[in-house]
C-alpha cells in the first residue's frame, strides 16, 4: 500500500503534468443536445499561450462543414475528420502562437503544408490530388527563388502575384485563376486559425477567360463516334454509355462498384457519389439493363487493370479519356468534343422529345428528376448553357 507522501507525490506530479499541458484535445460543438443542425457545428480546443501560461480556447474550426453538410450524419463525419487531423497535427508539435523563447515563426511552405492537411479532410479525393498537385507546383517556384523559408505572416502579396503571372505565361488565364482559388483556400484556412492576420489572395483579381464548351454532338457525329467506338472498344462503349443514358459525369462512372448496381430492385437503380454530395440514388433506364447483366464480379465495375481498386479514381478517368481521345482522333474531332459531350447530347435529345407533349415548365419538372440537377434554377442555367431549346423558325417576323 502506498504510503501518505507517495500518493502525495503523485497528486502533484499529476497536477503539474496537467498545469503544464500545452493543449486540449479537439472537440465537437454539434448544436446543442438536439444536434440543431440550424447552428454552426464546429471543431474547438485549448492551447496553452506561451506569453500567459494560460490555457487559451483557440478560434472555432468550421471549415466550410454547416454550408457543404446538411444532415446530422454526414456533418459529424466531415468534423470527426478535422477532429482526428488537428489531433494528430497537435501531437506532432503544431501550435497556433510563435515561441517566445526561439522566436521561430511558421514558414510560408510550413503553414501551407499544415493547412493542405486540415483542408483535405473535407474535400474529395479528386479535389484534394488537384490541391496537393498545384500546392506541390508553387513549392517550387518558392524553392526556385529562395523564398520557400519566409515566415508566413510576412509574405507579400507581390509573391504570389510574381508566381500567378508565370502560370498565366506558360498556360492560361482559366489555369492560372485555378491555381489562384487553391492558394486563397489554404491561405483562408491559416486566416480562420489566426496563423496569418488576413488572405493576402482575396485581392489578387481573377483573370477574364474564354471557356471551352463541351459541344454537343449533332446527329451525324453522333452516329459516327459510337459505331466507331463499339466496333473497338467494348468496355469503353459500355462506359459511353452509362454517360449517355444515367447522365453521369465520367469522374463518377469510375467510381461505381458492382454493389452499387441495384439491378433487382424495382425499379433498378444505383448509388453513386457525385460531385455535389455524398451520395445520390439515380434509376437505371431499361435500355442499360441488358448491358449491366451481362456483367459479374466485385469491387471496381470499370478498372484499368486487374489491380483497379488500388489506383486512384483520377487514374481511371484519365486511363479512359485517354481511350477516348485516341477515338476522335480517327475522327478529327476537336478538344471541344469529350466524353461529356454525350452527357450534353442526350439531355438535349431527351429534352427536345419531351417538348413534343409537354410545357416547358412540365419538362424542366421531369427533367430534373433524370439529370440530378439539385434545383430547378440550376438545371435551366445548365439548358441555356447547351442551347438544349431552340427558337420557332422567326422568318415571317422579318419579311
Amino acid at each position: 500500500m502506498q504510503s501518505l507522501l507517495q500518493l502525495l507525490r503523485t497528486e502533484h506530479e499529476t497536477e503539474h503534468t496537467l498545469k503544464q499541458r500545452k493543449y486540449s484535445e479537439p472537440k465537437i460543438f454539434h448544436g446543442g443536445d438536439n444536434y440543431d443542425l440550424s447552428k454552426r457545428w464546429y471543431v474547438y480546443y485549448s492551447y496553452r499561450n506561451p506569453f500567459t501560461g494560460k490555457m487559451t480556447r483557440q478560434r472555432n474550426i468550421y471549415m466550410n462543414v454547416n454550408a457543404d453538410f446538411h444532415n446530422q450524419k454526414d456533418r459529424i463525419k466531415a468534423l470527426k475528420a478535422i477532429q482526428r487531423t488537428l489531433s494528430k497535427l497537435l501531437k506532432e508539435g503544431y501550435s497556433p502562437y510563435v515561441d517566445p523563447e526561439t522566436s521561430e515563426k511558421y514558414t510560408v511552405k510550413n503553414a501551407l503544408t499544415w493547412a493542405l492537411n486540415l483542408k483535405s479532410k473535407t474535400l474529395t479525393v479528386t479535389t484534394a490530388a488537384d490541391y496537393k498537385s498545384k500546392l506541390n507546383l508553387f513549392f517550387a517556384y518558392l524553392e526556385r527563388n529562395q523564398i520557400a523559408t519566409i515566415p508566413v505572416d510576412e509574405f507579400k502579396r507581390k509573391y504570389v502575384m510574381d508566381y500567378l503571372n508565370e502560370i498565366l505565361q506558360k498556360n492560361s488565364g482559366k489555369t492560372r485563376n485555378n491555381h489562384r482559388i487553391v492558394l486563397s483556400s489554404l491561405f483562408s484556412v491559416l486566416k480562420d486559425n489566426e496563423i496569418v492576420a488576413e488572405n493576402i489572395i482575396e485581392g489578387i483579381s481573377i483573370e477574364k477567360t474564354k471557356s471551352v464548351r463541351n459541344k454537343t454532338y449533332s446527329e451525324t457525329q453522333l452516329d459516327d463516334i459510337l459505331k466507331l467506338i463499339e466496333s473497338k472498344d467494348a468496355e469503353l462503349f459500355l462506359f459511353i454509355k452509362i454517360v449517355a443514358y444515367n447522365f453521369l459525369r465520367p469522374v463518377e462512372v469510375v467510381r461505381l462498384r458492382f454493389q452499387d448496381l441495384k439491378l433487382n430492385e424495382k425499379p433498378p437503380y444505383l448509388e453513386v457519389r457525385a460531385k455535389n454530395k455524398l451520395e445520390k440514388i439515380k434509376i437505371i433506364p431499361a435500355i442499360l439493363i441488358p448491358d449491366l447483366l451481362k456483367l459479374s464480379g466485385d469491387g471496381l465495375l470499370f478498372k484499368t487493370n486487374q489491380k483497379g481498386i488500388e489506383t486512384t479514381e483520377i487514374n481511371r478517368r484519365n486511363y479512359f479519356g485517354q481511350k477516348f481521345l485516341q477515338i476522335k482522333k480517327e475522327l478529327n474531332l476537336g478538344p471541344e468534343y469529350t466524353m461529356y459531350s454525350f452527357r450534353h447530347t442526350f439531355i438535349t435529345k431527351l429534352y427536345r422529345e419531351l417538348r413534343k407533349t409537354k410545357n416547358k415548365l412540365e419538362t424542366e419538372d421531369a427533367l430534373m428528376k433524370i439529370t440530378g440537377h439539385s434545383t430547378l434554377k440550376a438545371l435551366q442555367m445548365y439548358l441555356r448553357d447547351i442551347d438544349a431549346e431552340l427558337p420557332e423558325d422567326y422568318s415571317y417576323l422579318i419579311k
